[in-house]
């Protein structure tokens, strides 16, 4: 993105307050498994963006459900997340995005093997479709972190904290100034990303701006 730095760093902060409010629900024990509290905070992030303005840009957060089937094929070897960014301004156009699965985790526990195979082999999958591929870690003790899916693979330890891990506003800060993100994955449309790479995800995520003047 071009260089509005604290335009950049205002959205992932908003961001990352709604998805820590709402993050807030896991970590009182008022909702427990992954998909719900997946739900929960691109719920709280879509609540926050709609229409915000900062330095002459109307951001907007839409979360899509895919269809019928999809869920289930998602926890075989499918992606609980696609991330797309759409940004229209004058002088700068892109659309992008990222792959990633959600998993609840703490520093001091290791991933039983069986659950730890499962997660290695989902991101996999993820990589072979794009490099822009994460985990979303879910611990009651240190929040949302968000870890590098190629990081995972060569992990023996089983202990997901033991690699490097972003917040969710550095994450955000890095997706909106356009270091991370597949110019492949730009759209939307479910139906596109499976023409595209045959990979079930069962919910898109799409950030966009647009000028305050539209």
């Amino acid at each position: 993105m071009l260089r509005q730095t604290r335009t950049v760093r205002n959205i992932a902060r908003e961001i990352a307050d709604a998805a820590n409010s709402a993050f807030n629900a896991y970590q009182e024990t008022r909702v427990a498994e992954e998909p719900q509290i997946t739900d929960r905070i691109l719920g709280a992030i879509e609540g926050r963006m709609q229409d915000r303005q900062f330095g002459g840009v109307v951001w907007k957060a839409l979360t899509l459900r895919t269809g019928p089937g999809v869920a289930a094929q998602e926890k075989r070897h499918g992606a609980d997340l696609m991330g797309v960014l759409d940004v229209d301004l004058p002088g700068y156009k892109t659309k992008k995005g990222f792959l990633a699965q959600a998993k609840k985790a703490e520093p001091e526990l290791r991933f039983s093997s069986n659950d730890w195979q499962r997660l290695c082999s989902q991101c996999k999958t993820m990589l072979e479709r794009t490099p822009d591929s994460f985990v979303f870690a879910y611990s009651k003790k240190r929040g949302i972190r968000v870890f590098p899916a190629n990081s995972v693979l060569e992990l023996e330890s089983r202990r997901i904290f033991d690699l490097y891990n972003r917040s969710v506003v550095s994450f955000f800060e890095s997706h909106i100034e356009c270091f991370i993100g597949d110019p492949r994955l730009n759209s939307t449309e479910i139906e596109t990303l499976n023409a595209l790479v045959g990979l079930p995800v069962e919910r898109v995520f799409q950030l966009s701006a647009r000028p305050s003047d539209q």
